[in-house]
């Protein structure tokens, strides 16, 4: 008989351990339910408009160097990851902006395997200057990319005057 009333108190407090542990866990999904719902997303905010970009130098895959001085007007910038899903689905969205602004008006920046950005330097290299760099590299640190795919406009002045998660986000008609 102690046997069975030691297993009922057991089975009993395993039973409102697992309660706790489920309410919290519901009460964590509607916490992420309301700042999806409020617009919020977990993603890090995106670099300020104004942001002056720092001092950086890359050299871009048709040979164009690649520093402040590159931006002489409003350029489009796309940051992408070979890594990443959502930059296959934005590539064509963003050649096509691209190709409306003419060139030197456009710039790509390729984050991870030179091997692997194959199919992103094809597709981008006819509309804008193609930067490939290891992760962390150059470009990624002065444009403070804390996820992919990023897009931003530069002014003349190498300023951010806009950044987004996706090329229709950002001012682009009045620049076309």
């Amino acid at each position: 008989m102690p046997y069975l009333v030691v297993a009922v108190v057991f089975v009993g407090a395993l039973c409102a351990v697992n309660l706790l542990l489920t309410l919290a866990v519901i009460r964590r999904l509607r916490e992420h339910s309301a700042q999806l719902a409020n617009g919020r997303s977990t993603r890090p905010p995106l670099v300020a408009s104004g942001t002056a970009l720092p001092e950086f130098t890359a050299s871009a895959s048709d040979g164009t160097t690649v520093s402040q001085d590159f931006f002489t007007g409003p350029t489009l910038v796309g940051m992408f990851s070979t890594t990443c899903a959502a930059c296959h689905e934005r590539l064509p969205e963003f050649t096509a902006w691209a190709g409306q602004l003419g060139p030197g008006r456009a710039l790509a920046v390729v984050t991870g395997d030179p091997e692997d950005a194959g199919v992103f330097t094809a597709a981008l290299a006819p509309v804008a200057p193609v930067v490939v760099e290891p992760p962390d590299g150059p470009l990624a640190r002065a444009f403070q990319v804390s996820f992919f795919p990023t897009f931003y406009l530069v002014d003349d002045r190498a300023v951010i005057t806009a950044a987004a998660d996706a090329p229709d986000r950002l001012p682009l008609a009045a620049r076309t």
